[in-house]
C-alpha cells in the first residue's frame, strides 16, 4: 500500500510539474523569412494559438481545431488573435509542411504563420513534454498559457476559442467597433474591389488574418466610394477596415481569388 501511495505521489507531482502556467522564450525564423520572438509579440498584444505537428495523420484534428478557432476571432479582433504552426523536431522542412497543410485541408497558409522549426528552436519540450498535436494558447506581458493540451485532447476547437476569451479578457483587448456600415465588391475579387459607404471614407486598411498590413489607403477630405487594387496579393482571405470622416470604424472580410 506504502508503494502505490508514493507511486500516486510521485506522478501527482510530476503532472503538476508539467502544468505550466508562463510560456518560454524563443526566437525562430518562419517559412517566409521572418523572425520571431515569443516575448516581443506576446508583449505587442498578441494572442497566439500554437500548434506542433509531426506531422501525421492523428495530427489533422487537431491543427484544424485551432485553425478554425482562430478564425472566429478574425473579423473582432483582426491581427490580434494568430495561429502558428511548427514542425515539432525540425525534420520537415517548409515545403513538406506546406503540402501537408493544404493536402489536408488544415487552412489556408495565407492566414497563419509556418515553422519549419530546424534545430528546434521552438521546444516542445518547454511547453509540457511531447504529444501529438499539441496546442498551447499564450497572451499577456506576463507571458501566461491559457491551453496546453496534447494528443487527442487538443482536437478541442471550443476549449481553444474559450482560451482565447480568457486570455482577450485579461489582455483587454478591445473588439472592433463593426457598427460603421459599408459594402464591398465583388467579393471574392479577383483584381479591384470596391468600398462604398454613405458617409466619407477616410481610409482603409487591408490585413491578412496573421495581422500583416497588406495595403492602407488615406483620403484627404473623405469620399464616399473608392476602388482599390489588389494585385499582388496571394489569394486567400483578408480583412479590410475602414474608417469614416467622424472616426468611425467597421470591418469585413474578404476573399481574393
Amino acid at each position: 500500500m506504502k508503494k502505490i501511495f508514493l507511486t500516486i505521489l510521485t506522478a501527482a507531482i510530476s503532472a503538476a510539474s508539467f502544468a505550466q502556467t508562463n510560456a518560454t522564450n524563443w526566437t525562430a525564423t518562419d517559412c517566409s523569412g521572418a523572425s520571431h520572438t515569443l516575448f516581443d509579440e506576446l508583449n505587442s498584444g498578441k494572442i497566439i494559438v500554437f500548434t506542433w505537428v509531426m506531422p501525421c495523420g492523428s495530427c489533422i484534428s487537431g491543427a484544424k481545431a485551432a485553425y478554425n478557432a482562430v478564425q472566429t476571432f478574425a473579423a473582432s479582433h483582426p491581427g490580434k488573435v494568430v495561429f502558428y504552426l511548427a514542425d515539432d523536431l525540425g525534420d520537415d522542412n517548409c515545403a513538406a509542411l506546406t503540402s501537408w497543410i493544404n493536402s489536408n485541408g488544415i487552412g489556408n497558409t495565407s492566414n497563419m504563420t509556418v515553422f519549419g522549426n530546424s534545430g528546434i528552436a521552438i521546444n516542445e519540450n518547454n511547453f509540457g513534454g511531447s504529444g501529438m498535436p499539441h496546442t498551447v494558447v499564450m497572451g499577456g506581458t506576463d507571458h501566461k498559457i491559457y491551453y496546453n493540451k496534447k494528443n487527442a485532447a487538443a482536437n478541442d476547437q471550443s476549449g481553444i476559442e474559450s482560451a482565447v476569451n480568457s486570455a482577450i479578457s485579461a489582455v483587454g483587448i478591445q473588439q472592433v467597433n463593426s457598427d460603421m456600415q459599408f459594402s464591398v465588391s465583388p467579393n471574392p475579387v479577383t483584381n479591384v474591389v470596391s468600398i462604398a459607404t454613405k458617409s466619407g471614407i477616410s481610409k482603409v486598411v487591408i490585413t491578412s488574418l496573421t495581422g500583416t498590413v497588406m495595403k492602407e489607403e488615406s483620403y484627404n477630405g473623405s469620399k464616399a466610394n473608392v476602388s482599390i487594387s489588389l494585385n499582388g496579393l496571394a489569394a486567400g482571405v483578408y480583412t479590410i477596415t475602414v474608417t469614416d470622416k467622424d472616426g468611425q470604424t467597421g470591418i469585413r472580410k474578404i476573399v481574393k481569388e
